[in-house]
């Protein structure tokens, strides 16, 4: 994760938004060592949104690892999955 000290380096908040869209990774912005803060796209903030939200539901996490460890032989064909 980047680190940007704000009072080494003074960015525009538009430049810090148009590195972390181009780069896609998180940048971590400190005032001092006990202000801190993380910025993100929105995209990845959406992802995490999503991860967490799908963790939440009761079996989930389970049955992803259950697929994770299902051999391929095992499972159905998409051309032969009914809708």
């Amino acid at each position: 994760m980047k680190k940007i000290n704000l009072k080494e380096n003074n960015p525009t908040l538009s430049d810090l938004i148009d590195n972390i869209n181009e780069s896609n990774q998180a940048a971590m912005i400190t005032v001092d060592d006990d202000k801190k803060a993380v910025l993100v796209s929105i995209d990845e903030w959406n992802s995490i949104q999503e991860t967490l939200y799908l963790l939440s539901i009761p079996g989930v996490k389970d049955d992803l690892i259950e697929g994770k460890n299902t051999d391929w032989s095992d499972c159905t064909p998409l051309e032969q999955v009914e809708w």
